[in-house]
This record gives structure tokens, C-alpha cells and sequence, in this order.
């Protein structure tokens, strides 16, 4: 009887109840290939793919974002392309594991080496001590035609495996690093080059176990730039990109230490406050409201400067709840606040 075995990168778009079928997403991908006038080349069949299959909302958050901003081009394909890579790599490759395992066996090749050269060398100089004895023409014979020769290559071939096994070393190290880096972009906004949401809920997952652990608490920030579409619209998708890079540049400054920052979508932002009560959350939130409405940003060739605006809600983690529950809460008192006239911080004490 033989057991069915399936190829991990074919599990990921096996049907799922719901989920569109291949034929239709082939098709799909395809038309959308040509509606966004790029390439039908493998990068962009696969991120155009896994976009429209919405298996990872994240990744199609990022793509979809992209497509909006009218961002979506060979060279922001590839980022994608590298990130879905980097994120498949991540959650197939125990790489803890294997490169745990590659070291332990690469240290015992290196211990066996060095021992066996020195067994080789007692043996080659008990032999050269023994043919300088009275020997019979045979043995010498042998012992010259037969032994050394064969001693004197495995020798050889020791110290061939060893550079062998020293090149090996250098390439887990630098494959480690290769998967360090891949692993940061997969977690990292290009734009901002700050987290993005999968590094953020890293960080949230993080703060929920030190929450356990010291019995402490966190507080959750969710920013939303008010009329952004319109910033686009009258200022082009160059300015609104560095009108974005200023936010994050200035939520940078305002937070420190174990705080988290990270754009989550096309314009919103979150904030993870260790340690901060409800009081203190909504002072950070009303102090960055604050600064952004404050400030008039010029924009070059144009004589209409540009004023931002945001809006914020803010929840408290409670212990043990899930973080879907905890981002709702922000999420309801965000809408409270864009709903109340825009440009203003609502927490979940007023929903």
C-alpha cells in the first residue's frame, strides 16, 4: 500500500471549501495580467495569483494596497514576490532546527577530522619505524606498495572533507543570513520600513505572553489618515508616499523602548504601548493627533501646502482575550472617531 505524499507548495492552493477554483483563478490571473499591462512572467503570475486565491489576508492586503495606489509594477512585484518567498520559507523551514542540526553535524565531521589525522600520523610513523626494522622483501614490499599509499590518501581525502565541510559551515552561515534577511522584508512595509502587519502581529503575540508572564498590560492604537484618497487625488501618489513616510517617521519619535509601531494597511497605522493604562494611551494618541494637525507640510512645485489630519481609537488588552477581539474594539472606537466629524481620539470607554 503506498502512502499519498503531496508537495508542501502544492498543499498551499489545494481547494478549500469557498475557495475559487484553480481553472477560475488561472483565468483570472491571467485577465488581470493584462488589465494591469504587466508582464505574464512567473513573478508576476504568482503574486497576481496569490492575490486574487486570498489565502494569506496580508499578503493580499499589501497587493491589493498596491494596486489601489496605481503602485503596482515590476519592481514592487518583486518585493512581493520576495515576500511571499521569504514567508513560505518561514512557516515550511523549521530553520532553528536545520541550522541547529547543520552545525552539530559539521562540529562532529570537524572533531572526526581532527582525530582521525591524528591516528593517521601515530600509524605512518609506527610503519616508517617498522620498515627500518629487519623486515622480509614481502612485507616491506606490502607495506611500501600497499599500506602507506592507501594511508597517505585517506589522508588526503581527510583533509579534503575538512575543506569540504569548512566551505559547508560558510554556506549555512550565509544562508542563514540570507533567511534573516528574507525573513525582515517579509515583516517589513517597503514603503515606511516599518513593520508591516505580519511584523506586527509578531510583536502583539509577543506582548500578549510577556502580558502573562508579568501580569502587566498594553495598550493598542489604531491610526487612520482622514480624506487620504484625496491627498492622492490632488497631490499625486508621490507626495501621498512621503506624506506617509512622515507619519511613520514621527510615530518613530513619539514612541521608544519595547513600544511597536507598523503600517497595517493602505493608510492606517497601529501602535503597541507596553505597560501604558487607558489614561496614558490616549494622551500618546491625542499628542500625535496633535502634532500631524498642527503641521503644514510643503509640497514641492505646488502652491497649495498640505495639511494631514488622523484619526485614532484605542482599546486596552485584557488578559487572555484573542487579538481579533482586542483590534475590534480599536477598530470600533476608530469609526466612532471618523464618524464623529474625523481629526479625533476615541477609546473604548466611549463606544
Amino acid at each position: 500500500m503506498h502512502t499519498k505524499h503531496h508537495h508542501p507548495i502544492m498543499e498551499r492552493y489545494q481547494q478549500k471549501p469557498n475557495q475559487k477554483s484553480k481553472c477560475d483563478l488561472d483565468q483570472q490571473t491571467m485577465a488581470k495580467i493584462v488589465a494591469l499591462k504587466v508582464d505574464a512572467n512567473p513573478i508576476h503570475y504568482s503574486v497576481i495569483y496569490e492575490w486574487l486565491s486570498e489565502i494569506d489576508p496580508y499578503f493580499t492586503d499589501s497587493v491589493q494596497t498596491n494596486i489601489d495606489c496605481h503602485n503596482y509594477n515590476d519592481s514592487t512585484a518583486e518585493t512581493l514576490y520576495m515576500n511571499l518567498i521569504a514567508q513560505f520559507l518561514q512557516e515550511k523551514i523549521p530553520n532553528e532546527e536545520v541550522e541547529s542540526l547543520l552545525n552539530n553535524l559539521i562540529t562532529h565531521i570537524n572533531n572526526w577530522i581532527i582525530q582521525s589525522k591524528q591516528k593517521q600520523s601515530t600509524v605512518i610513523e609506527d610503519i616508517e619505524g617498522i620498515l627500518e626494522e629487519d623486515l622480509p622483501a614481502a612485507v616491506t614490499d606490502t607495506l611500501m606498495t600497499r599500506v602507506m599509499p592507501n594511508l597517505l590518501a585517506i589522508s588526503e581525502e581527510t583533509e579534503q572533507l575538512r575543506a569540504t565541510a569548512e566551505e559547508s559551515s560558510n554556506a549555512v552561515d550565509k544562508l542563514k543570513e540570507e533567511l534573516k534577511k528574507a525573513n525582515f522584508f517579509a515583516k517589513t512595509d517597503e514603503l515606511t520600513n516599518i513593520p508591516n502587519r505580519r511584523g506586527f502581529n509578531e510583536h502583539i503575540e509577543e506582548m500578549k505572553r510577556l502580558s502573562a508572564k508579568n501580569n502587566s498590560g498594553f495598550a493598542l492604537i489604531l491610526l487612520d489618515l482622514d480624506f487620504f484618497k484625496m491627498v492622492n487625488d490632488t497631490f499625486g501618489h508621490i507626495v501621498g508616499d512621503s506624506a506617509l513616510r512622515y507619519v511613520a517617521k514621527l510615530l518613530k519619535e513619539e514612541t521608544k523602548g519595547r513600544d511597536c509601531i507598523a503600517r497595517i494597511g493602505g493608510e492606517e497605522f497601529s501602535i503597541l504601548l507596553s505597560g501604558a493604562s487607558y489614561d496614558n494611551a490616549i494622551r500618546v494618541a491625542e499628542n500625535i493627533r496633535l502634532k500631524i494637525a498642527n503641521k503644514t507640510l510643503s509640497v514641492k512645485n505646488q502652491s497649495k501646502p498640505l495639511k494631514l489630519t488622523l484619526s485614532s481609537g484605542v482599546a486596552i488588552y485584557r488578559p487572555n482575550e484573542d487579538t481579533d477581539v482586542l483590534f475590534q474594539r480599536a477598530d470600533e472606537a476608530l469609526y466612532l472617531a471618523k464618524n464623529s466629524g474625523r481629526n479625533m481620539v476615541c477609546g473604548e470607554k466611549n463606544l
